[in-house]
C-alpha cells in the first residue's frame, strides 16, 4: 500500500507542475534577485526533472519537464526563480524512480538574471 500511495503523490505533484500556473519569463521586481537554473548530473544514467517554487513574481509555480543526458547538464530555460529561496527539485533516474529535495538558490552566488547551477549525483 505504501508504494501505491507514493506513486499517487508523485503523479499528483507531476500533474500540478504541468497543469498548475507555469512560470514565464519576464521582468522581475526592482531590487529582487532572480535566476534561471541549470541542472548538472554526475550520474551515468539519464535524469528527468522538473521544478516547483516561487517565480520572479512571487507566485508558487511548477515548470515543465527536462531531460539531462548521462554526465551532462541542462538549462531550465524560460523559467525564473526567486534567488535566496528554495525550490522543490523533483528528479528521476531509471534505477531510483522519482525523488524530490529542497534546493536553495543562493542569492550570494548568482547575479540578478544569472544562471544558478544545481548538481545531482
Amino acid at each position: 500500500m505504501r508504494g501505491l500511495t507514493r506513486k499517487a503523490v508523485v503523479a499528483a505533484l507531476a500533474a500540478a507542475a504541468v497543469f498548475g500556473g507555469l512560470a514565464v519569463p519576464g521582468t522581475a521586481f526592482a531590487g529582487d534577485k532572480n535566476a534561471s537554473l541549470r541542472v548538472c548530473s554526475r550520474s551515468t544514467e539519464p535524469v528527468r526533472f522538473f521544478l516547483v517554487g516561487e517565480n520572479q513574481y512571487g507566485d508558487w509555480v511548477g515548470s515543465r519537464f527536462w531531460d539531462i543526458p548521462p554526465k551532462g547538464c541542462t538549462s531550465a530555460k524560460d523559467y525564473w526563480w526567486h534567488a535566496g529561496r528554495s525550490v522543490e527539485f523533483h528528479h528521476r533516474k531509471p534505477s531510483t524512480g522519482w525523488r524530490w529535495e529542497a534546493r536553495i538558490i543562493s542569492a550570494n552566488d548568482v547575479r540578478d538574471g544569472g544562471e544558478y547551477t544545481i548538481w545531482i549525483g
